[in-house]
């Protein structure tokens, strides 16, 4: 599969369906990390997609090739003028296709157009694929601002223009 030859539609949640497609794919992420996101307190984001990832504050793009859920990035207030963007996942199958980097990008200018002022992510050694998108989208490392009980997590932020 190549991008010339497969059509990809982003789209922001918005209808109760489309949040739970967004929470099936962030259950499929989760598994795909084999670690307990309990510290993260991921049942109870499941639970309130609607509510953390819309409106003034938040934001869930979802990718889709050929109707399939292909991918998903989020962003949320972390506080005042700074996003934290959550659960990047694109499915194996989809892979190489750019979906992920275009993710970023559109939850980036999103978040941007919400006001933020910066966004900051944690991600865990072993997402060296996401790692390149991350710093390719311009963001560097930072201090760790939650916590993350994985060894060796990598913390990141990208200053908006």
């Amino acid at each position: 599969m190549t991008l010339s030859d497969t059509q990809v539609h982003y789209q922001h949640a918005k209808s109760p369906m489309d949040f739970q497609s967004a929470k099936q794919l962030f259950i499929e992420y989760a598994q795909s990390l084999h670690l307990d996101l309990a510290f993260q307190n991921f049942d109870e984001e499941l639970a309130d997609l609607s509510q953390r990832y819309s409106g003034q504050t938040g934001d869930l793009i979802m990718a889709y090739v050929d109707h399939e859920v292909a991918g998903g990035v989020a962003v949320h207030q972390f506080e005042p003028g700074i996003g934290e963007m959550k659960r990047l996942y694109v499915k194996d199958q989809f892979r190489s296709l750019g979906i992920g980097h275009e993710l970023v990008a559109r939850i980036l200018a999103s978040a941007a157009s919400m006001g933020y002022q910066s966004v900051r992510l944690d991600t865990i050694p072993a997402m060296k694929p996401a790692q390149k998108i991350y710093r390719e989208a311009g963001f560097q490392d930072i201090e760790p601002y939650r916590y993350n009980p994985v060894p060796g997590t990598i913390y990141m932020a990208c200053e908006l223009a």
